[in-house]
């Protein structure tokens, strides 16, 4: 029975998560606001940033934050459902519960880039990537913004940007795990909620997570990696 409910725990969350993901942002606001799709124009991608392209910087800075708050929220509501539910007494959660947490972002990346509402396409799930770093620990975000605002406004190519900082902030999350593995420090500390119980611990599920969504960040950036071979990456324009 425990494994049962584990397993049902794990799949609730990363659909919890999927779902939340799944709502495409950049298209309802082009559509409801300026009755066109982003899909339609530039990248055909409903992301942020090809929604900056179509409809102008705020908008897309809107949809790059509304993208940003479902993976926190997915992250953040995971953790406060098991946390004050009553779930954790009555079920023995494999890992202290705290990789489920981590389900519900990856779930979230997973549905940004393949909503069922598109048709099984969407976004390149940066901001899901960068959300689950920044919005999940305060030293993280500070290395995110260190790391990826050098690389976007030396050329303002995003792709570029992107897939470089994404590759260090993966390293960051695997060196940080270590860290605290040798040191004993208390994982916890890292995160937004600085220790104050209860709380997620920061470790090696947030590594892991950060790997595979980074993974999906790449898969979806494979056209703009050709495009960067060749030298033919355009910067951003809003």
């Amino acid at each position: 029975m425990t494994v049962l409910a584990n397993i049902l725990i794990a799949l609730g969350l990363g659909v919890f998560g999927y779902l939340l993901g799944s709502i495409p942002s950049g298209v309802i606001i082009g559509r409801v606001f300026f009755h066109k799709d982003p899909r339609d124009f530039g990248s055909h991608n409903s992301g942020g940033t090809n929604s900056g392209r179509v409809f102008g910087r705020k908008i897309g800075i809107l949809v790059i934050a509304f993208d940003v708050l479902k993976t926190l929220i997915a992250f953040w509501g995971a953790w406060a459902i098991l946390s004050f539910s009553g779930i954790k007494d009555g079920v023995s959660l494999w890992d202290g519960g705290n990789f489920y947490y981590w389900l519900a972002p990856l779930g979230t990346a997973v549905g940004h880039c393949w909503s069922p509402w598109l048709k099984f396409k969407g976004g390149k799930a940066v901001a899901c990537f960068m959300a689950i770093i920044g919005g999940t620990s305060w030293l993280g975000a500070i290395v995110c913004l260190s790391v990826f605002l050098p690389f976007f406004l030396s050329k303002r190519i995003m792709s570029r940007a992107s897939l470089w900082s994404g590759a260090i902030l993966v390293v960051f999350e695997w060196a940080m795990v270590l860290i605290t593995w040798l040191s004993g420090w208390n994982g916890a500390l890292l995160m937004w909620t600085f220790g104050f119980a209860p709380t997620p611990l920061f470790g090696w599920e947030a590594a892991t997570v950060a790997t595979l969504v980074y993974g999906i960040l790449v898969y979806r950036h494979r056209q703009n990696i050709a495009r960067l071979r060749q030298g033919l990456e355009e910067p951003l324009k809003w």
